[in-house]
């Protein structure tokens, strides 16, 4: 499982969405989800490839394989494809996902199927 990582770990700057994107470059190769979520919500987080999710502001917890981590402001965790709960704090979240674009582009393509005559 993925481990909680701290924002000055990686950076002397006070964490915002530019910041998270001056960590990713160049920026052609990444994609930035930014999302701002109530207190108390549950909701899900789904990806078809890995991922990084950093907390700006407020808190949440994440379900990753049957635990629960916990993210606070200025946190964040690199995630492998699939699905996530995430329930927000008591003062919501606002967090950015990356995703890496050269990636999901390397994906190949589904089979086209075969038609019946």
């Amino acid at each position: 499982m993925s481990q909680v990582q701290s924002w000055s770990d990686i950076s002397d700057a006070a964490i915002s969405e530019i910041g998270v994107r001056q960590q990713h470059r160049p920026s052609e190769n990444f994609k930035f989800y930014s999302n701002t979520y109530e207190a108390n919500q549950s909701i899900t987080i789904k990806a078809t490839h890995g991922f990084r999710v950093y907390v700006l502001t407020g808190s949440c917890a994440l379900n990753v394989d049957g635990q629960v981590v916990e993210l606070e402001a200025e946190q964040f965790i690199q995630l492998k494809d699939g699905a996530y709960t995430c329930d927000t704090g008591a003062e919501g979240v606002s967090i950015v996902k990356v995703f890496n674009a050269a990636k999901s582009a390397a994906k190949p393509a589904a089979k086209p199927t075969a038609t019946k005559k």
